[in-house]
């Protein structure tokens, strides 16, 4: 009997041998992803991003340019139409409409515009033609008997796909 008993003391000590050294591999292969790694030591160096946003083409921007250049002008254009025909149908008179025209004097020189291009290339020579003005006098907005200034900016806003709007809102 006792050869029974050690044969079957070593098959149970066997298979907790076996049990125990599974339960450590296991253990080890467990932890051995998290807690055996060293931990990674901080890296000073910022991480460079990367712009998944791609910039603008050149044309793009000097056509949204151009649409903000096109768009002032036409309200310059608007003061100068209701101005005019407000003088012309005697319901404004002449001081009034120099302190308007000196407005779109000043509205034209702060008008923005892209760094190139037919819009931008037309609005500075208008405004060569048409400086700003500082006191109510501009003697210069008009061009060739009372013609508005800047045919050159309205050809090269259309030519852009831009409409200048103008509007007309005195009389009645």
């Amino acid at each position: 009997m006792s050869h029974i008993n050690r044969k079957s003391a070593m098959s149970t000590s066997a298979k907790l041998s076996t049990t125990i050294a599974a339960l450590v591999l296991g253990a080890a292969a467990l932890t051995g992803c998290t807690a055996t790694s060293e931990p990674q030591a901080a890296d000073s160096s910022p991480t460079p991003t990367v712009n998944t946003t791609p910039e603008p083409a050149a044309a793009e921007t000097t056509a949204a340019q151009d649409e903000v250049t096109c768009a002032a002008f036409g309200d310059v254009q608007t003061i100068l139409l209701n101005t005019s025909v407000a003088f012309n149908e005697d319901r404004m008179g002449q001081q009034e409409r120099s302190g308007w025209n000196a407005l779109a004097s000043r509205v034209l020189g702060n008008i923005p515009s892209a760094d190139e291009g037919p819009v931008a290339e037309a609005l500075a020579a208008l405004k060569g033609e048409v400086p700003a003005v500082q006191g109510i006098d501009p003697t210069n907005i008009f061009l060739d008997e009372g013609t508005p200034a800047g045919q050159g900016v309205f050809e090269a806003c259309e030519a852009a796909g831009f409409q200048v709007s103008v509007s007309g809102f005195t009389g009645g």
